[in-house]
């Protein structure tokens, strides 16, 4: 069913304030969902919610929470985010660090028990949006294991993504949005939701065996993530390693350690803002990079290849279209959420769905 994303966004605002968030924060909430789903990133977007009501049924979500912070100083901080929503507390820490970043240069600031922080992008979106090259990370704080070291085939990363965004004159940033797995969980969620088969090269069952069948990451005993880079997937794995010293070790919120521990005690979340001001003019960032995009994509294409898009660019289109044709969310999608909005007692003109 296609939606309009700003019917879908009134919607899951209306949602999580019948819920008892806050208007502010269900608003961030909403924004931050649905530009995931316009970007083109399905997995990070509205079907979260599905999630996200559960975490507040067994109080892992925490309507009216706030977060506190354990230790402040000019150019960073470490917060516990315990009860909030994920969106909220990365949205307000990385507000923090572009704060801190003005007086400073640079500032970086760690979440530690932090819910499900959601697509990376839109932090380091929000860094470009005021001139700074931002930077994101987050673990699974030790749990949310999906993903087999390089050689390996049992679980022992989480997804552990990664985001840089820098700031552009045109009109969308320079975005690099990634996990170091060769696709977030949520991908393969939800092409298990759509009852399609994930691409060749994603996943091994319990055996160590190349699968295509996204049931076998959630069969019991489950099959794996593997790391990006295929045959070079010792560099995605790496990655992984190094994303959680950044996210679980600086954030206090823990690396993995013990097999297929479960993610109950929350994440940990890296986030870092750079004053491109205190090294050269935005305008000359923006002009060098600007350029530099040009001429990637001026190279010929590929066999196989239509065109060469540089980081952002896809998730440019994707909102285009979007914003014009409406987000496809799965039937499947489209009856939780439904059923929420009878939970809640949501009015007719406030569900954009019979």
């Amino acid at each position: 069913m296609r939606i309009s994303s700003e019917h879908l966004e009134r919607f899951v605002s209306a949602l999580l304030q019948a819920a008892g968030i806050s208007s502010r924060d269900a608003l961030i909430t909403a924004a931050h969902l649905v530009s995931a789903n316009l970007t083109g990133h399905d997995s990070h977007g509205v079907m979260r919610l599905l999630q996200y009501f559960r975490e507040l049924d067994n109080g892992q979500i925490v309507a009216g929470a706030r977060v506190v912070v354990l230790n402040d100083w000019p150019t960073g901080a470490v917060i516990d985010a315990r009860g909030v929503l994920g969106q909220v507390a990365g949205h307000d820490a990385m507000q923090l660090a572009i704060e801190k970043a003005r007086t400073a240069g640079m500032a970086a600031v760690t979440l530690r028990r932090a819910n499900h922080s959601g697509r990376l992008g839109t932090y380091v979106e929000q860094a470009a949006n005021s001139g700074m090259v931002g930077i994101a990370m987050a673990n699974g704080g030790g749990g949310g294991q999906w993903v087999a070291p390089f050689g390996g085939r049992e679980r022992r990363f989480s997804t552990n993504p990664i985001a840089i965004g820098a700031p552009s004159a045109g009109e969308s940033h320079h975005v690099l949005d990634m996990s170091t797995s060769i696709a977030p969980e949520g991908k393969v969620r939800d092409c298990l939701q759509r009852d399609v088969q994930t691409p060749a090269g994603w996943l091994v069952d319990e055996r160590g065996e190349p699968t295509t069948n996204p049931q076998d990451l959630y069969a019991d005993p489950g099959g794996a993530l593997l790391p990006f880079g295929g045959p070079a997937g010792h560099k995605g794995s790496g990655l992984a390693f190094m994303v959680d010293v950044f996210a679980g070790g600086l954030s206090g919120q823990g690396c993995p350690s013990a097999p297929r521990k479960d993610a109950d005690d929350g994440t940990g979340v890296f986030l870092m803002a750079i004053d491109v001001a205190r090294f050269v003019p935005v305008a000359d960032l923006q002009e060098r990079v600007d350029a530099m995009a040009a001429f990637v994509r001026s190279s010929l294409p590929s066999t196989g290849f239509n065109e060469v898009l540089t980081p952002g660019e896809y998730e440019h289109r994707q909102r285009a279209l979007r914003m014009t044709d409406g987000i496809d969310l799965p039937e499947f999608v489209v009856e939780q959420l439904r059923q929420l909005a009878l939970r809640f007692h949501l009015s007719d003109h406030e569900v954009p769905f019979s």
